[in-house]
Parts: structure tokens; C-alpha cells; sequence
């Protein structure tokens, strides 16, 4: 299993994650081409990433012109480092994103990492998320940040990707609204479920809302490194410097199979109920408007009912972003009057369709150390009837 490793001991924000994943790439011209173009879609936007020194550790730097000044947030957080009149909508940035060069993986990957941004930010300042401004300078380099590290987690292509507790700093930051404690409110938010701590000494916000939210959307777990073989190893290193410790962010890429290494990547939500009073007919037409709507799997399990009759547990597995609608959707098609529900974890390889010459369709999974195909029933089954 290719696993990454991300110590977060000194925080993490947008241009160290890009600078330490850079570091980690085997085709740093193609990455380097492939951030340009990132760069090149954004209004007067420029880069540099350069070898320098934190202590005594060598590593990467990654600067952000806009306009041909460099900006002086760590990592271009929108909210917190910047004084320009000018915003941009939520909507705006969302259209902004859609147009992001790479594959639709990398612009999904932007436009979550986005969500989870603006719905902090909603939760921070009591606004409804559409209504989200960005500072306009902020928007251009934190949507740099984000967009380069979706394309470089992508040319990494780990398996499993483990962050440590992440070091928020301490203190307060200055910004537009005044002292704030640290981490700042849609930072804080943004971790929730993370583990975290304080920094007693170095009273700096160590981590960014841009590193926090791009560290939720990838880490499938967190805590020590995992056992695994370090192939590569790459420094991030942050803008500012300390005396007492060097300001880095290193990600460890290596191997481990070991079974206790294999964390869950999907998050899905079970519902069930039990049905008596339905004929196989009904049932089947109401599992297959599940599965039209999005329903990641359907299944029916022999039970007996009240009053000895039987029935069935219909059971139906979806994503947590369609559980309101998969609840609607039974009690609507259904005769049930109640449907249970439970938070699960799913291990789940990445799929991937190819159709061959003669029109058979072929599934693709990786994942975990494993890859497989398997041809397509209904596909195959036509060809030969054919």
C-alpha cells in the first residue's frame, strides 16, 4: 500500500502542503507545467518555489506573487491577512473552480475543499453560506494553494494518507475584525473531529484555514506514523522562521502492507426498515428508484414480521450528503412508517470504467494495495447474444 505520512507538528497551511507534496513528485518539471497552468487561469497571479533553509533543515519554499507582490499571509488564508475592497461571491469562486486545468478528479477534489472553507466560514461569522464574501487577493492565491496541492496529491497517488495531531499554535492573530484567539474560528471549526493541541511556546497560528481544510479532505486517519518503508521524504518549509525550531512541514511517502495500516476512506449512512405488507413487485420498484437517485447499494434480507409473516429488511446504503433524501424517498415508496439509521465506515476501492472495442464494459478497482477488473454482467451477457 503507498502510504503518505504528513507530521503536522508545526501546523500546516496551503503553501507548505504544495511545497512538501512538490518535494515529494518523481516529475517535477510535469508538476512544475501542471501547477503553471493552475497559476496562468488566475489573474495576475505568479509563483516561485525555491530550495532554502528553516534551522537547519534544507527544503522547499513556495512564494505567490499577485500583481507582482508577494502575499504575506502563510498560505493565503482569505480571511485573516488581507485588506482589499474587492470580493468575490461564493458562487463566483465555485465557477472559478469548475475551470481549474487538470482532470475533473482534481477540480472535485478544488471544490470540496472549498465547501468545507465556506461552510466554516458560515458557521464562524453567523452567515449563510451563500452569502460568503473572499477578499479578492486572498481568493486568487488560497485558490492557488488548494488547486496545486489537489493536482500534486494526485500525481503522488497514495493509498492511504495519514496526518499527525495537528499543531494549531497559540496566542492570537490580528486581523480585519480585531484580536482573535488562536486557531481562528472557521480554522477551529474546520478541525473539528481532528486531533489537535495548543503550542505554549510559539504563540502563532501554526495552522491556516487552507491547511486545515485541505488536511480534512485527504487524511484518512491520524496519529504516529504508521509502520511503513520511507521511499521519499519532503520538506515544506512556512514563511516565517523561528529560533527554538525549524518551521516545516514533512511528508514521509513509502510502502506498508501491513493489515493494521488499512483505514476506512468513504463515510456512508445505512438505513433500514422492515416491510410485511409489500409484494415483490412494489419492492423491487422501490429499490430500483433508490438506486436511480443515487442509492450506493439496494438489498432485501428474509425476516419474520408481526404475526409470523414474512417480510424483509429492506436495507439501503448512501452517501451522508443523501441521507435526507433517501429517507424521503422509502417513507414515500414504501408502506413503512419508520426507517433507521446508522453512521458507517466503507472501504472502497477507486473505480474506473473502460469500454473495450466489441462494447464490453470493463469496472477497474484499486486501492489498499490491491487492483482488479471484473467485465460487466449486462454488457457481456448482450455481446454474446449478439
Amino acid at each position: 500500500m503507498k502510504t503518505l505520512y504528513l507530521d503536522c507538528s508545526m501546523g500546516a497551511s496551503g503553501d507548505m502542503l504544495v511545497s512538501a507534496l512538490f518535494d515529494l513528485v518523481d516529475d517535477k518539471t510535469a508538476a512544475e507545467e501542471k501547477i503553471g497552468a493552475i497559476a496562468a487561469m488566475l489573474p495576475g497571479v505568479g509563483f516561485k518555489i525555491s530550495e532554502e533553509t528553516r534551522g537547519a533543515i534544507s527544503g522547499l519554499h513556495t512564494s505567490v506573487r499577485i500583481g507582482g507582490e508577494e502575499e504575506h499571509a502563510p498560505d493565503g488564508d482569505h480571511s485573516h491577512h488581507h485588506h482589499s475592497h474587492h470580493h468575490h461571491s461564493l458562487q463566483d469562486i465555485m465557477d472559478l473552480l469548475k475551470t481549474v486545468p487538470g482532470s475533473e478528479q482534481v477540480k472535485a477534489d478544488t471544490i470540496d475543499v472549498y465547501n468545507l472553507i465556506a461552510n466554516a466560514e458560515s458557521k464562524a461569522h453567523g452567515e449563510v453560506v451563500e452569502l460568503i464574501h473572499f477578499h479578492e487577493l486572498g481568493a486568487y492565491d488560497a485558490i492557488f494553494d488548494v488547486a496545486a496541492v489537489c493536482t500534486l496529491f494526485e500525481m503522488i497517488g497514495a493509498d492511504n494518507i495519514v496526518a499527525s495531531p495537528v499543531n494549531v499554535g497559540g496566542g492570537s492573530v490580528k486581523t480585519e475584525h480585531g484580536l482573535i484567539p488562536v486557531p481562528a474560528p472557521a480554522t477551529a471549526f474546520l478541525l473539528e473531529g481532528i486531533p489537535t493541541y495548543g503550542d505554549g511556546e510559539l504563540l502563532f497560528e501554526l495552522c491556516t484555514p487552507t491547511g486545515a481544510a485541505l488536511i480534512k479532505k485527504f487524511a484518512n486517519s491520524f496519529g504516529p506514523q504508521p509502520v511503513m518503508v520511507v521511499d521519499t521524504i519532503g520538506y515544506g518549509l512556512g514563511k516565517m522562521e523561528f529560533p527554538s525550531r525549524p518551521n516545516i512541514l514533512r511528508g514521509l511517502l513509502g510502502y506498508g502492507d501491513d493489515v493494521r495500516d488499512i483505514h476506512p476512506n468513504e463515510e456512508v449512512v445505512e438505513l433500514s426498515c422492515n416491510i410485511d405488507d409489500m409484494t415483490g413487485e412494489q419492492l423491487g420498484g422501490a429499490a430500483e428508484i433508490l438506486r436511480s437517485e443515487g442509492a450506493l447499494d439496494v438489498s432485501f434480507i428474509p425476516i419474520t414480521g408481526k404475526k409470523s409473516r414474512p417480510g424483509v429488511i429492506l436495507q439501503c446504503i448512501c452517501s451522508l450528503n443523501d441521507e435526507t433524501k433517501m429517507v424521503k424517498l422509502i417513507l414515500e415508496h414504501t408502506s413503512t412508517f419508520g426507517v433507521r439509521g446508522r453512521q458507517m465506515f466503507r472501504y472502497a476501492l477507486e473505480r474506473e470504467f473502460t469500454t473495450r472495442a466489441d462494447g464490453v464494459v470493463i469496472k477497474h478497482g484499486k486501492g489498499f494495495g490491491v487492483e482488479k477488473s471484473k467485465e460487466e454482467f449486462d454488457t457481456t451477457f448482450l455481446y454474446r447474444v449478439q
